[in-house]
């Protein structure tokens, strides 16, 4: 006999696929969920924690989607920093009579020098040799307060296995199908994969529709880490998944009978650069010079930096686009930044009477010479002493958009952590 709570659950997942499959959708809804949040941080990243990159990625995966097909309902389990249940998340999925659940997240080992994206699917194929992944990814339902309500499955009891079986095989090969094209994706964009892959995984396990957990990549690996938490390389991510879910959706369309409709659409407005201004996002004053990797920065790479007398201030971004400044500051805020603000340029705006901006590039005890092998051949250095260190300072510019050539150079030159500071004349503005 088949073990009755078994029997009864599978029956229940059944009919609701059934009563899915009856209801008229008129939309193509695909659930994404950005992996854990809140209170569960997820894997540790050498710059970025997993909630916050998969949450980036989730959102630019969504907006993407929501921009190019009008057919597609795009439904989110989280757009913020919050905790979620891993039930709820299915949940979601399953009130939307979802077509396609995707579950982002970053991938973490013990041995720093893992590499690479993989795509899990429910299913029992060498499980054993992915149990860390899942290990880690089923260890969220410790911070819940109620874990009884994920069931126990027992891969050595034949009873639990049919039933596993029989409640998956309806949506395995679609489930496939898709972490095929995600992996195959990301191999087009330079990334190397490890391929799709089976597990237990308690966010897929109540999913009444195909399924995938992607793992974007391993964040505890410093090349791997800094990329996944750069923009461009969210950016790269996001349009390989759109890329696979793309293909995903046509095939779907031509199993459905759904013929492609031919919409005019009226030609889109270009959007045109704000004359004369440069947008940036001011998210941080502190009498603190942090670098670039400084856990207060939370992740932002490519910050500017800008001193007056011994106040810094931090800068993201750079646009001079109305849409690009809006979305910068919506990021810098979903990162913990609530008063964060647009800073606008007028470009190439000069500085009154002796004011200009010099680079700081350097910081030491020792009093080096004009010209010496330290600066890497910068000349006109200016050198400040400041109570038993110097500062060594280059260039002097009127405007801000030529602080910030002459800064590139200064870092090209090896200088990274090189800054802008404001002068009046040969004294640093206090």
């Amino acid at each position: 006999m088949i073990n009755k709570q078994i029997f009864f659950s599978t029956l229940f997942f059944l009919l609701f696929i059934g009563n899915s499959f009856a209801q008229k959708k008129q939309n193509f809804v695909i659930v994404i969920d950005a992996g854990h949040g809140g209170k569960d941080s997820g894997a540790k990243g050498v710059v970025e924690n997993e909630k916050d990159i998969v949450l980036d990625v989730s959102l630019q995966v969504g907006k993407l989607i929501e921009k190019k097909y009008k057919d597609v309902k795009v439904v989110y389990t989280r757009t913020t920093d919050v905790f979620l249940e891993l039930y709820e998340r299915a949940s979601i999925a399953n009130k939307n009579h979802a077509n396609l659940f995707i579950s982002i997240h970053c991938n973490s080992a013990k041995n720093n020098s893992a590499y690479g994206s993989e795509t899990y699917v429910m299913g029992m194929r060498r499980m054993q040799d992915n149990i860390e992944v899942s290990q880690r990814e089923n260890n969220v339902i410790l911070l819940e307060d109620n874990q009884e309500r994920y069931q126990r499955f027992n891969p050595n009891d034949p009873e639990a296995v049919i039933a596993f079986e029989i409640m998956h095989s309806a949506y395995q090969g679609q489930s496939i199908r898709f972490a095929q094209l995600v992996e195959n994706e990301f191999v087009k964009n330079g990334r190397s994969s490890r391929g799709v892959k089976q597990n237990i995984f308690h966010v897929l396990r109540e999913n009444a529709s195909p399924s995938v957990l992607i793992e974007l990549g391993f964040i505890n690996n410093y090349d791997e880490g800094t990329y996944l938490a750069s923009s461009k390389g969210k950016e790269e991510m996001s349009e390989a998944i759109l890329k696979a879910f793309d293909v995903y959706k046509k095939e779907y369309d031509s199993k459905s009978g759904i013929g492609e409709e031919v919409v005019e659409e009226k030609p889109k407005e270009v959007e045109k650069p704000v004359p004369g201004k440069t947008f940036k996002i001011q998210f941080l004053v502190s009498k603190n010079k942090y670098s670039a990797s400084a856990a207060q920065l939370k992740g932002l790479t490519g910050v500017e930096i800008v001193q007056t007398g011994d106040t810094y201030k931090y800068y993201y971004g750079n646009t001079n686009m109305a849409s690009e400044r809006d979305e910068l500051l919506e990021l810098v805020k979903r990162k913990g930044f609530k008063d964060a603000f647009v800073a606008e340029f007028t470009n190439n705006e000069k500085l009154q009477g002796k004011q200009n901006y010099r680079i700081q590039f350097l910081t030491s005890n020792q009093k080096y010479r004009d010209k010496d092998q330290k600066f890497a051949g910068l000349k006109n250095v200016l050198r400040i002493k400041d109570g038993k260190l110097y500062k060594y300072f280059h260039g002097s510019e009127k405007t801000y958009d030529a602080a910030q050539n002459t800064l590139k150079q200064v870092q090209d030159k090896g200088f990274k952590n090189a800054f802008v500071v404001t002068f009046d004349g040969e004294k640093i503005i206090e």
